[in-house]
């Protein structure tokens, strides 16, 4: 976890400026690598019974290894929320709603804080907060190109260009919409998810999109256009990821 500690220390100053004062949260990753022949010894120190059992019944080793990281990682940010030592991560049971969204319970009732989960290439990452958040990484794939209609539209896309350094591909800059889309419906909480199409991206606001420059992006989310809110995310690459986190507090940039 040493390299989301690093980001945060490093880079939660200047984070900061994008959300109100009353926003906490943490980050918590793993390189999958690390976990692919963990033993179940191992693994059994910081899973419950039930989540071991989980674990244990993936038939393909790759689930196995990204489920473990994403529970591994949002158990570390939790624990960091909640001042709780890694002892007691047994107590910190994830759980998964009907539509995939996971949450942290205490026996069969939901607690805070809030977390989301997210794995992409070598990375499990997950993000931890006192409000609703969504966390999503991405690896640059070309295959973006091929499904964009799925979730761009042109507009979008002028937008992002125009907001991003000119050193970003089309590659890139596609992964990074991806990801904000995927991080605003993780975060908004209704059921069924949102549709991609149905977060439209409104504006860009500075930054490099790098950790220590993020670039912070705004969408509107709804189904019904009475009903729309805007979203702030906060967007980067590092370590060939693009990272991006959504929390309804962030404050739009002048």
């Amino acid at each position: 976890m040493a390299f989301t500690q690093a980001i945060l220390k490093q880079c939660w100053p200047r984070w900061q400026q994008h959300f109100s004062p009353e926003t906490r949260l943490r980050l918590g990753a793993v390189p999958l690598a690390v976990l692919a022949d963990c033993p179940s010894d191992v693994v059994g120190r910081y899973l419950s019974a039930a989540e071991l059992e989980q674990w244990s019944g993936f038939h393909l080793k790759k689930r196995r290894t990204e489920w473990l990281g994403g529970r591994l990682s949002a158990k570390w940010a939790a624990a960091g929320l909640l001042n709780k030592a890694e002892m007691d991560w047994h107590s910190l049971v994830i759980q998964s709603e009907e539509d995939g969204r996971p949450y942290l319970a205490a026996g069969v009732r939901p607690v805070a804080p809030f977390i989301s989960i997210s794995h992409s290439g070598h990375l499990a990452a997950a993000l931890a907060a006192n409000l609703p958040c969504g966390l999503d990484i991405q690896q640059p794939d070309a295959k973006m190109h091929t499904v964009k209609k799925r979730f761009a539209t042109p507009e979008e896309e002028d937008l992002l260009t125009a907001a991003l350094p000119q050193s970003f591909t089309k590659t890139e800059q596609l992964t990074l919409l991806w990801a904000a889309k995927e991080a605003v419906r993780k975060m908004v909480r209704i059921s069924p998810l949102l549709g991609l199409l149905d977060i439209r991206l409104l504006a860009g606001h500075g930054g490099r999109s790098t950790p220590q420059e993020p670039l912070a992006l705004t969408f509107t989310a709804s189904r019904q256009q009475e009903c729309q809110t805007n979203i702030s995310v906060l967007c980067f690459f590092t370590d060939n990821l693009a990272w991006a986190m959504a929390c309804p507090m962030l404050i739009k940039l002048s």
